[in-house]
């Protein structure tokens, strides 16, 4: 599958339109890949993590993104912690993202066809230890930017992510 062109075309005075529907099209993308590994990845907390990421969360992540998930979800599985029963994190946005670049994520900027932004709100949604019992803190308000890029299988994947614990969304979607 080829890959979509770029941001930085070089596009005659005529075609700013053809570059907004490219824009519109790779952020409904981009919406798309957010809410399946969002999906999939409430799925696997309430299940308690996995040794082994599913084939299909391959579909949303790659790269340093992958990795962190893999490791994420097995520290899970080992240590028997899951997400409480009949619960679910809340999702804000997804939006654009166009705040100030962060530091250490040079690279990530250079490299993503694409930045959003999110909020989960699991203050609802609390993980259980092996026991059953809820876990101190694990009632959380996260603020996620995700980057991403096309794979080499023509899909568009979270390659690398930074997240802070805040107090209140930051996002207004």
């Amino acid at each position: 599958m080829s890959r979509p062109p770029r941001h930085s075309l070089d596009c005659s005075p005529a075609s700013p339109m053809l570059l907004r529907r490219l824009d519109i099209a790779l952020f409904e993308e981009a919406k798309a890949t957010n809410q399946g590994f969002f999906d999939l990845q409430e799925s696997l907390g309430l299940q308690g993590g996995a040794e082994e990421l599913p084939a299909q969360m391959h579909r949303y992540v790659m790269g340093n993104a992958a990795k962190y998930v893999a490791d994420l979800n097995a520290q899970l599985k080992e240590s028997g912690e899951r997400t409480e029963p009949d619960t679910h994190a809340e999702m804000v946005g997804p939006v654009l993202y166009e705040g100030e670049k962060k530091s250490g994520a040079e690279e990530a900027d250079s490299r993503a066809e694409i930045v959003i932004e999110r909020c989960v709100d699991a203050r609802k949604s609390p993980r259980l230890d092996s026991r059953g019992e809820p876990i101190p803190g694990s009632t959380n308000l996260v603020h996620h930017i995700l980057y991403m890029d096309h794979d080499s299988d023509g899909e568009l994947k979270i390659f690398e992510a930074w997240s802070q614990e805040v107090t209140t969304c930051p996002v207004n979607a």
